[in-house]
């Protein structure tokens, strides 16, 4: 496998579709490994307008145990939405973040998540110890609209009572086919990346007519989850990385150098 010393993306072209808040990082993980980073991003993540049933749940959250964090959208949004009603949070509340940026953005509020030690999703947060006996504690989820409804499903059975609170939406990003056509002016890129399941819908929407070799190239995902929908899909050289952090993703893709 080469991998030119610490810059196996030397030149490479790699399609970033994350949405574009999320993004800056990982396109500046790829510029230091060499690689040129193509942004393109297949879903953008607008906030939920608020409503009655939602207010208070911030206004109740003192009612609450504790709180599951599924994103850092989810972290950004609630935290702010909870300064206007708390300058100081309920200090019994139980902290929990599903990912590694989820958890630094709490850390940068003053908050200490637990989270899981590797494979950042669901069922790694369903795994710890403190998340197994649940009965009658209450638990909010701060999330995005719709989504996977594990969470809610385990806990529940476990005993908790549990709400959620959804922040934003995640909507489908328009280009007109010139735009594409500009992505691609050097011809197709060498690896695409799509880290979640909605992204890689999208993205396979987007190029379906721009990059008609999309199903052979190679394509990292973040999870097995996303592996079986681009293999359902079509795709057939699909990279798993072991978490959708930054730091894992570029790891992955040296199998491309």
């Amino acid at each position: 496998m080469a991998n030119n010393g610490h810059h196996w993306l030397q030149g490479k072209r790699v399609l970033v579709t994350r949405p574009a808040a999320q993004a800056n990082g990982l396109i500046k993980a790829i510029s230091v490994l060499g690689g040129i980073a193509i942004p393109c991003p297949a879903l953008a993540i607008e906030e939920l307008p608020e409503n009655a049933a939602n207010k208070q749940k911030i206004i109740d959250l003192d009612r609450y145990d504790a709180l599951i964090v599924v994103s850092r959208n989810a972290a950004q949004m609630g935290l702010a939405w909870m300064a206007d009603y708390w300058p100081q949070l309920p200090v019994h509340l139980r902290w929990f973040a599903v990912g590694k940026s989820t958890a630094a953005c709490l850390e940068s509020e003053g908050i200490s998540p637990t989270v899981p030690a590797a494979c950042f999703n669901s069922e790694a947060l369903l795994a710890l110890p403190e998340l197994q006996l649940l009965s009658n504690q209450r638990i909010l989820i701060l999330k995005g609209e719709g989504g996977r409804e594990l969470l809610e499903q385990r806990l529940a059975e476990r005993g908790a009572i549990v709400d959620t609170l959804p922040l934003y939406r995640r909507a489908a990003v328009t280009y007109s086919s010139e735009q594409l056509q500009q992505l691609f002016a050097e011809g197709p890129p060498d690896a695409l990346i799509a880290t979640s399941v909605d992204v890689l819908r999208a993205m396979d929407f987007l190029l379906e007519s721009a990059l008609i070799s999309r199903f052979e190239l190679p394509l990292l995902v973040a999870s097995e989850r996303i592996s079986d929908a681009a293999c359902q899909l079509g795709y057939r050289h699909v990279i798993t990385s072991s978490s959708a952090a930054d730091d894992s993703i570029v790891t992955a893709l040296n199998v491309i150098g």
